[in-house]
């Protein structure tokens, strides 16, 4: 069912309107108690590491948007308990953040203003995104820090010592609250209203842009941000192309293996729903590998609880066999996401 606009206008309606012109709209709905059960977790972790403070550097977005809820942030966070020195572009400010330092343009001066401020001249600073982490920026080994801004920063505070920190903020975020599951399962149900919609479109002859755009109109007018859709489409048994931009000039065709990863981000948490379509009648051989899917997937899920290493709940999956099929496993993060929305 499509969302009616009277059940759209509050969200509509929770966006507040910009201080200016450039400031771009963000979701905030997490409450005030959210924010310290992030910031005490993130303080005790760095003190734990042996920081004197955790710093998100312009460029880490991700990370910032979790401490701050802002688009557009840098945060200097003490591990003595003190309020953190927030840098924001103008006219950004929210519940969370209601007195940041504003930025117009350049990063570099501002930041290594708020990290002098906060007495860092000769501190241990834990710099979060400065390299790929565990549980977060996996795919980014290089990091993710805007390295002008950051070369700058220690230009400016030459016996301070920077090391990385990314695994401070990660192992806080991989652990989620009651108000990030009830977001979790909200995006959970905007994907998989995707993957209805996307079944409903997929027919042999339809042109796949437009089916690819109509499912990414679907997530978007529900009120998810913006993340990519992604297909894989093929003829059973040939070569697959994967598609993560709508696949102009291609049109679905009968025995089409349409693989699909429906994405859908509420209070930065990221469900995604995969569910393979085949446009044609199924095989008897494709019929038992859905079979060995299906068991492999309820195997996993009563064996994914609190206390199972990640090796063990592999094993588990792996040892399932019939005949000349077996199965692998793919362990993909989600939730904030391991890079993020």
């Amino acid at each position: 069912m499509e969302p009616t606009m009277e059940a759209l206008q509050p969200i509509m309606e929770a966006r507040p309107k910009p201080a200016q012109r450039t400031t771009v709209w963000v979701w905030t709905g997490y409450s005030v108690a959210e924010r310290d059960r992030r910031w005490n977790a993130v303080r005790e972790r760095g003190r734990e590491a042996g920081f004197d403070c955790i710093f998100v550097p312009i460029g880490n977005g991700i990370d910032a948007r979790y401490l701050t809820q802002l688009k557009n942030s840098a945060v200097i966070m003490s591990t003595d308990g003190r309020e953190p020195i927030v840098v924001a572009d103008r006219g950004s400010t929210n519940d969370w953040v209601q007195n940041p330092k504003f930025t117009v343009r350049a990063w570099g001066q501002p930041m290594a203003e708020a990290l002098q401020e906060a007495g860092m001249e000769r501190a241990r600073i834990g710099v979060v995104g400065l390299l790929g982490g565990k549980l977060s920026h996996v795919r980014l080994p290089d990091g993710t820090v805007n390295h002008t801004a950051f070369s700058q920063v220690q230009e400016a505070l030459p016996n301070a010592t920077f090391e990385d920190a990314t695994d401070v903020v990660g192992m806080v975020r991989y652990v989620k609250s009651a108000e990030e599951i009830d977001c979790l399962r909200h995006a959970t149900r905007m994907a998989e209203a995707g993957v209805d919609e996307l079944v409903e479109m997929a027919r042999p002859g339809a042109d796949a842009a437009v089916v690819y755009a109509a499912v990414t109109e679907r997530l978007l007018t529900m009120g998810s941000e913006w993340y990519p859709l992604a297909l894989t489409i093929g003829q059973i048994g040939e070569p697959e192309r994967r598609y993560t931009n709508p696949p102009l000039g291609m049109r679905f065709k009968a025995n089409d293996l349409i693989g699909n990863e429906v994405s859908a981000v509420w209070g930065t948490q990221v469900a995604q729903a995969d569910q393979p379509i085949v446009l044609g009648p199924i095989s008897e051989a494709w019929k038992a590998a859905i079979e060995l899917q299906r068991e492999a997937y309820e195997t996993g899920l009563a064996a994914m609880k609190p206390g199972v290493t990640f090796a063990e709940f592999i094993d588990r999956i792996r040892g399932i066999k019939r005949g000349e099929l077996s199965t692998t496993v793919l362990l993909h993060g989600r939730g904030a996401g391991d890079d993020g929305p």
